[in-house]
């Protein structure tokens, strides 16, 4: 793959134009670890990357990504790195059509359309990043589309994974059916060594309705254990069995213009005892439905959620019950989700939500609640965005905690930002709390400066979601001199 890269530089540079672009960080600080000792100061963390992409010829491009890695462990110079690349040829008459990718250390080229059943997740079969292979896109003008990409992990135990999605619409796009094939093939080389996995779904539209299902089964050879028990069951235990099934029905709508209208949105789903799924979402020996619903308030910005969902399992758990004598009892540790929520437009800008998520199950004949209260406001115009976040988890359990997030941005100028981001975390062991004080200097266009104290990690994705920052999460001193430039 890498010389197949080679080749077509080298041939790319001498009959074609190439354009190239990059990014440039550099970091600097100082950490302030305890009153013992003094400011720490960290070792700067630069980094530089490189793109060049181009068109040799009609219908081909390709794309080529580098960054330096001072990893001195390797090699006692700077490493320039290929950190992902891929070369590209279509064609297209008359609707039909295909496309060909080679492909390294890219992780969009393994995603395919949506599946309900999460059939497919790109973390699962990239190598962590770093898969290579290749990929076949064909479309032909009778409404249809396949996709077929290879995949050999040769730089990290040689996994080998195939993945196949065939798509076809009938009656004006009325009706679209598809399916899916995959398998990944393990490192030791046995032909039965390999989890495979084939599914079917179709989409219905009628009128204002929608009606969806997607159906999957599974095989693990090399899995004895599985196999014998999926062996075992008789056909009319199949949903015990190495299947999977989810179905879910749009458009039901009560109500009137003045009154407002309530749409609902039933489902249902199974996922079999011996269902495996090692490339996607591994759900097994769960059944169960769900509702979700929500409510537009008439001549008002005011939406209402309520959404439950019930589920159990398929077969039983035994566990020893000690009453007057030693039993033993099935139990299929269901549970219940009810979600709420208020959200809200006001004027000049102000938007408002407030919802509780109440989740009941159990486990092994032990009940656990887990009831969690959240609210937000915020606020957002050409000069500042404010958000302000407060969630209450587990409410009236042990392990309760009480977390509250601020954000604030300023435009100061045409040039300098202030952004600020505030936590505070309250549970029986004590309170916590972090800030980031952060200005921002933009330079040119293509270049911006950042000045930060504190840790800019907590809160950045989620703020009072975040559980990190809600179990262990505390402030510290850190300052911190970011400069990115772009060319």
């Amino acid at each position: 793959m890498k010389l197949i890269f080679i080749l077509f530089l080298i041939t790319t540079n001498l009959f074609c134009s190439m354009n190239m672009e990059g990014f440039y960080e550099g970091q600097y600080g100082r950490s302030y670890e305890s009153d013992v000792f003094d400011w720490n100061i960290w070792e700067p963390n630069l980094y530089l990357e490189t793109r060049l992409y181009g068109e040799p010829v009609n219908h081909s491009n390709f794309y080529i990504k580098f960054y330096t890695d001072k990893d001195y462990n390797i090699s006692n110079r700077p490493l320039s790195v290929l950190a992902e690349g891929h070369i590209g040829f279509s064609g297209d008459s008359d609707g039909n059509g295909f496309r060909t990718t080679f492909f390294t250390r890219e992780s969009h080229h393994y995603w395919l359309d949506g599946s309900m059943l999460g059939l497919i997740n790109t973390d699962a079969v990239n190598n962590s990043g770093n898969g290579q292979g290749v990929r076949f896109d064909f479309w032909h003008s009778y409404n249809g589309s396949m996709s077929y990409t290879f995949s050999d992990f040769s730089q990290d135990g040689g996994d080998d994974i195939h993945l196949f999605r065939y798509r076809q619409s009938f009656v004006d796009n009325k009706i679209n059916t598809g399916l899916f094939f995959q398998r990944k093939h393990y490192p030791d080389g046995n032909i039965n060594d390999y989890n495979q996995v084939i599914g079917y779904d179709i989409k219905v539209r009628a009128g204002k309705y929608y009606f969806t299902t997607e159906l999957a089964t599974s095989k693990v050879p090399s899995d004895s254990l599985t196999t014998d028990l999926t062996n075992s069951y008789s056909k009319q235990d199949f949903l015990k069995s190495n299947f999977a099934i989810i179905s879910e029905l749009r458009g039901f709508r009560f109500g009137a213009p003045k009154t407002g209208y309530w749409f609902l949105n039933p489902g249902f789903f199974s996922y079999g005892n011996t269902y495996r799924n090692y490339m996607g979402n591994d759900d097994h020996n769960k059944y169960g439905y769900w509702v979700n619903s929500y409510y537009l308030v008439p001549e008002r910005a005011i939406t209402y959620v309520l959404n439950y969902t019930r589920y159990q399992n398929i077969v039983g758990e035994t566990i020893p019950v000690f009453s007057d004598s030693l039993q033993l009892k099935n139990i299929y540790n269901p549970g219940t989700i009810l979600y709420s929520e208020v959200y809200v437009e006001f004027i000049n800008g102000f938007k408002g939500k407030i919802s509780f998520n109440k989740k009941n199950e159990e486990r092994q004949g032990q009940q656990y609640k887990h009831y969690d209260f959240f609210s937000e406001v915020s606020v957002e115009n050409k000069l500042a965005k404010l958000l302000g976040q407060f969630k209450i988890k587990d409410i009236g359990e042990v392990w309760e905690k009480h977390i509250v997030g601020l954000e604030l941005s300023v435009n100061l100028t045409n040039q300098w930002k202030f952004f600020t981001r505030g936590m505070i975390a309250n549970d029986r062991a004590g309170s916590r709390y972090s800030m980031l004080t952060e200005f921002k200097y933009s330079m040119a266009e293509n270049s911006e400066l950042y000045i930060q104290y504190g840790p800019n990690y907590w809160g950045q994705y989620g703020l009072v979601h975040d559980d990190g920052f809600a179990s262990s999460g505390e402030m510290r001193k850190e300052l911190r001199l970011i400069i990115k430039g772009w060319f």
